[in-house]
């Protein structure tokens, strides 16, 4: 079809023609000149009014048409698009996944009283405003949930956050893409993360009989190789926060801390001291940094962290200032490598191809007695 004007013949063979091909036609052109053509304001009313006779047609396939043509027409009258919404799945879903013209009180009814698919195209909208994702999170179809936790153009606040938490408590496929949302709260982050371990240990236990003490032992480095990749991304408040939060959990743990550590984030090294100390952010910073190895060897012990680990905290810093560039950036992968060389050449029976396998095998070190630390763990 052209984009010619709608004419006095259109609407001649629209009001004479029976056939559902005819209708559908003169839907999709009709619907057209709300964008391609520069209507007089009567040829806009009489292009409204049959639009408004169209959208009731009892033929879908004629509603599909008008629906597919002012999917993307921000001049399309919005009672009419409102109507299509409103219409079965088929002619709903493409006005729903991409009109301009629904509101966000229109689309957030629509969730209310909509069916799981246009409850999963709202949510898969380019742009999804928090008052939508808000009412996903309270109404939507575990579809619909899934498709805006993957989607990138969504705001999900901490409320909507918080409701999904909670209506899908034991659903890891959930749980998980939130965590990796930069949007969310710290603390409403570690939490998910714990739900989240938590599962893979019950996974483990029910699913594949694993040891409690193994699935317990596994859940724990989940959660903390997850929690340490969120704190790239934390602002300091953020930071600090979460460092109370899970000292008060007792998920401030050494492993952790050294975790964050050969990732370059010192800021959440010195929080945890500060924390675990009670000394001043200030003057932490001078003990670990300025005064040298007694400095941080009081910091250490004060902290109650385990002797086993004092050697790679003391290498791990060490590499920190080596390899920091006089501007305070750091090359990340070239830390990294020089960090592990530097574990293996401490702790030479411990064998690890990678940071995270390495500190997984130093906290079996950690919990060993003394007299056995010495031999292989690997």
């Amino acid at each position: 079809m052209n984009s010619e004007k709608l004419t006095i013949a259109d609407v001649e063979r629209l009001l004479s023609d029976p056939s559902e091909n005819a209708r559908a036609e003169v839907a999709a052109k009709v619907a057209r000149q709300f964008a391609e053509v520069e209507l007089l304001p009567r040829e806009r009313e009489l292009a409204h009014e049959i639009l408004g006779y169209l959208v009731h047609d009892v033929a879908i396939s004629v509603r599909e048409s008008l629906a597919r043509c002012l999917t993307d027409n921000a001049a399309a009258p919005r009672s009419i698009v409102l109507q299509l919404a409103r219409d079965i799945d088929q002619v709903a879903i493409p006005v729903l996944e991409r009109s301009p013209v629904l509101t966000d009180e229109d689309l957030v009814g629509l969730v209310y009283y909509g069916s799981p698919a246009k409850q999963r195209a709202i949510a898969g909208r380019p742009e999804v405003r928090a008052q939508v994702s808000e009412a996903i999170a309270h109404r939507g179809d575990r579809t619909a949930v899934l498709t805006l936790v993957h989607n990138s153009g969504a705001v999900i606040n901490e409320a909507a956050a918080t409701m999904l938490a909670q209506r899908y408590a034991d659903d890891a496929d959930v749980a998980a893409p939130l965590v990796k949302r930069g949007e969310l709260p710290a603390l409403l982050v570690e939490r998910l993360i714990a739900m989240i371990s938590e599962q893979i240990r019950e996974y483990l236990v029910e699913e594949h009989e694993v040891d409690h003490r193994v699935a317990a032992t596994l859940e724990e480095q989940a959660r903390e190789r997850t929690t340490a990749d969120t704190i790239k991304r934390m602002s300091k408040e953020d930071l600090r926060a979460l460092v109370v939060q899970l000292a008060s959990n007792g998920r401030l743990t050494s492993t952790l801390i050294l975790r964050a550590a050969c990732s370059g984030e010192i800021r959440f090294v010195e929080a945890a001291f500060a924390e675990l100390t009670a000394v001043p952010d200030e003057r932490i910073w001078r003990l670990i940094h300025d005064v040298g190895a007694l400095g941080f060897r009081a910091v250490y012990a004060r902290a109650g962290m385990p002797e086993a680990l004092y050697p790679a905290f003391r290498r791990v810093l060490d590499t920190y200032h080596a390899v920091r560039s006089s501007d305070g950036s750091l090359d990340l992968a070239l830390y990294r490598h020089h960090v592990l060389e530097g574990l293996r050449e401490i702790y030479e029976h411990v064998e690890a191809s990678d940071l995270d396998s390495m500190i997984d095998k130093l906290a079996r070190v950690a919990a060993m007695p003394a007299a056995l630390r010495k031999q292989n763990v690997a």
